[in-house]
């Protein structure tokens, strides 16, 4: 058995495969698209040479995985944070051991302190955290998903939690529509607001209003740095294929059009991955035309406010409207997050409206 640090395509694609070995009898295992992850790798790993990516062979076969970087961490106030992301293990502590010391080991080498994990730093709304609770539920696109005894691989090699975002389950089942109508018209009225769907043809002016609005919102309770306009163009461009307008909805001004809020929920593309299988084909392909439309769950994944127009009831108005449309499309099962354990203000909102707490997913940290 040994730990190596996988520098070629042929072990790249291993890294990618190999989750597929430890979910094989996993209902609920939702597959990356194998294509799209070998080519970021090869991007990161090895052509941009800023992420390094380690395996653990035992008898022949890659049993566990990670991908590893350094950048820094304004939480931390640290120029060199170590972070990982795509761990993946047999419930075997020697080979997470193995896996893991060398992956801190080499971290250390390279000037960091501390490790912290699991995301991406550039990504950080993409699977971020180890699922601690609420395994019975079905995973929701772009968030983690992993055996239950990952926990205590981690713990027993020595990390601990630095901190959990959450999940809540949301239900509009027997939510009054037109009672909410009444309500709704009183706020815009009071206000002066509306709620528009986002305008994919007019997309640099709808990203530059999002940029605007998370940027006036944005607090120390919020992990992650606002994305610049570049870096959301980037994101969009990527998500392209997964986003849905009627569920990307900003609040405005009436009178100015003024931006004062957004809230944005993607479909669960899982359902249709599981479909897919990982692979991008005609036959899958052809899987994915066809199930998109049958998806009947989605993750309201972002919602911010400006101060000025928070406890107005702009974020009543936007996830009315995103009822509505939700409903239109047959989707019954919401689930809202990932949210900062200590973002109250958004749990709040949340709890008001009927969520009910479901998943944990924690990040981890160790100092070096």
């Amino acid at each position: 058995m040994k730990a190596v640090q996988l520098t070629t395509k042929k072990q790249l694609k291993q890294f990618v495969k190999m989750p597929f070995f430890i979910y094989q009898n996993d209902d609920k295992f939702p597959p990356y698209m194998m294509h799209d992850l070998f080519k970021t790798l090869v991007k990161l790993v090895l052509v941009e040479k800023t992420y390094f990516a380690f395996g653990v062979y035992k008898d022949g076969k890659m049993v566990a995985r990670a991908l590893c970087t350094i950048a820094p961490s304004r939480q931390l106030k640290l120029e060199k944070c170590g972070y990982f992301s795509h761990f993946e293990c047999i419930d075997d502590q020697q080979v997470a051991n193995l896996l893991l010391e060398r992956l801190c080991s080499l971290l250390k080498e390279k000037g960091a302190s501390y490790v912290e994990g699991t995301y991406f730093p550039f990504d950080q709304d993409n699977r971020r955290g180890v699922q601690v609770c609420g395994f019975e539920y079905e995973p929701m696109f772009l968030t983690s998903y992993n055996p239950p005894y990952y926990q205590k691989l981690l713990e027993e090699f020595g990390f601990k939690k630095d901190f959990d975002t959450v999940n809540y389950l949301c239900s509009y089942e027997g939510y009054d529509f037109e009672g909410v109508e009444k309500i709704k018209d009183r706020l815009q009225k009071r206000y002066g607001l509306y709620v528009a769907q986002a305008d994919f043809s007019q997309i640099d002016r709808e990203i530059a209003d999002i940029h605007h609005i998370m940027c006036m919102a944005h607090n120390d309770v919020i992990f992650q740095e606002v994305p610049s306009i570049a870096q959301l163009k980037s994101i969009v461009k990527g998500w392209k294929n997964f986003l849905w307008q009627d569920l990307i909805l900003i609040a405005r001004k009436v009178e100015t059009n003024e931006p004062v809020g957004f809230v944005m929920a993607v479909p669960n593309f899982y359902f249709v991955f599981r479909k897919m299988k990982g692979s991008i084909n005609p036959i899958s392909l052809l899987k994915m035309a066809y199930y998109k439309g049958k998806i009947k769950s989605m993750r309201i994944m972002l919602q911010y406010v400006v101060p000025k127009y928070q406890n107005t009831g702009a974020n009543y108005l936007m996830y009315h409207q995103m009822y509505i449309n939700a409903s239109k499309r047959k989707i019954d099962y919401v689930e809202s997050g990932t949210i900062m354990e200590d973002n109250l203000a958004s749990r709040l909102n949340n709890e008001k409206a009927g969520g009910k707490l479901n998943k944990i997913f924690r990040i981890y940290g160790k100092k070096l």
